[in-house]
């Protein structure tokens, strides 16, 4: 699939790039065709203006000599006729070109059958203007050769630039696809191990109901109360289910834009205190030191529910990951914008690890945080809080100075 969406985003830009080319090329073919014409024409205009002025065309008739007038000179082949009202050449002139009597009978013969005052003789390789004057006609001829060897020349320069654009049309709309792709193929890589992880995250609790549920069939005639750990472990894998289904939907409805964003004014101060103090118990019972260091009046704009969950979810993460005798301080300034911080001692996070937190499902120590019973989403879900209330989350964790997450959310403009 990623590879027909890449050539198709080849071929787009191939035809939007090559179709522009194509526009500028054609009207730049066009126009030089118009300029060779119009120097045809122009060149006709002179002979027909000079033979005017310089020629008495009635003085003697035309003995078949072509006279040639060095005073006009053109870089195109041209010569001029003068025809009475039956047909009859009465004077030519050659101006630059090299014709016979023969050429100019011809040539006039053409233009009379023609019938027109400007035309061109293609199977004669010319262009002719022509002028009455009382009974007579002066009609100029140019040659098209150096008009048709200059659009020859066009069009092969044009097609060659195409063909030579095209190619690298294509080499960089195959790069550009390549890039533009990326971040599909990305989000498809996630969307297919999420799908894996999460198939795998809910097939560990069905196994285990269906376990228990085999059990109490099996031993049917026995009572509840005699069978009531397999109950007690098929409520508590349910529960489990539950939470995991509701923190995918809850990512999910974000995926999908769902959520409409929060506009309620949040004392963050007040939700930290509050939060902090509700895992005191949980810091007492694992021997853990914890302490806050709430500012007052630190206030966002947000959603205090999910805002109280990214609090949670920060402290649940250092209480379990602080190691026993550690200690976990959460804090909270407003340095021109809000910053919550919640940091633990104790082992550090990897530093290849550090990347993929925020990843669905991602696990720095796989085997730990199973028996802590977390799935790999509590990151996920606060960075999707963080991103909804236009803030950034990012955690720095070494050996020597601890696990540090810490949160910026703009604040309530005054």
């Amino acid at each position: 699939m990623l590879k027909r969406l890449r050539w198709k985003f080849t071929l787009i830009l191939m035809l939007l790039l090559c179709g522009v080319l194509a526009a500028v090329l054609v009207a730049q073919t066009a126009s030089s065709l118009r300029q060779y014409r119009a120097g045809t024409d122009q060149v006709l205009q002179n002979v027909l203006r000079r033979t005017q002025a310089t020629v008495d065309p009635w003085a003697a008739p035309w003995d078949g000599s072509l006279e040639r007038d060095e005073g006009l000179y053109t870089a195109i082949p041209a010569f001029c006729a003068v025809v009475d009202g039956d047909g009859q050449i009465a004077l030519a002139l050659a101006y630059n070109a090299a014709v016979d009597q023969g050429d100019v009978t011809r040539a006039v013969k053409a233009a009379l059958a023609d019938g027109g005052r400007t035309g061109t003789l293609s199977w004669l390789g010319l262009r002719y203007q022509l002028q009455s004057s009382g009974p007579y006609f002066t009609i100029a001829f140019a040659d098209l050769s150096w008009e048709r060897t200059g659009t020859r020349e066009q069009m092969l320069s044009a097609v060659t630039l195409f063909a030579v654009a095209a190619l690298g049309f294509f080499a960089v709309s195959w790069f550009l696809s390549r890039w533009l792709v990326r971040p599909v193929e990305e989000g498809w890589k996630r969307q297919q191990q999420f799908v894996a992880d999460a198939s795998h995250e809910l097939k560990t609790p069905l196994t285990v109901l269906l376990a228990d549920a085999d059990i109490l069939l099996a031993h049917s005639g026995e009572t509840i109360d005699s069978q009531r750990q397999w109950v007690e472990y098929i409520q508590q894998e349910g529960l489990r289910m539950k939470g995991l289904v509701q923190d995918l939907l809850f990512l999910a409805k974000g995926d999908a834009g769902g959520r409409e964003r929060p506009q309620e004014t949040v004392s963050l101060s007040e939700l930290c205190e509050s939060c902090a103090l509700s895992f005191d118990p949980v810091a007492f019972e694992r021997g853990l030191t914890l302490e806050s260091r709430i500012g007052p009046g630190v206030s966002v704009t947000g959603r205090g529910e999910d805002l109280r969950r990214l609090c949670a979810i920060l402290l649940d993460n250092a209480c379990k990951y602080c190691g026993e005798g550690g200690a976990v301080t959460v804090t909270l300034s407003s340095p021109g914008q809000a910053v919550l911080t919640v940091h633990n001692t104790g082992a550090p996070i990897p530093a290849e690890a550090q990347p993929h937190l925020f990843e669905r499902f991602y696990r720095a120590d796989a085997a730990r945080s199973r028996e802590q019973g977390g799935y790999g989403l509590g990151l996920s879900i606060a960075a999707a809080i963080v991103e909804e209330h236009r803030g950034k989350i990012a955690v720095h964790s070494t050996a020597e100075e601890g696990t540090a997450f810490t949160v910026t959310l703009p604040l309530i403009k005054a």
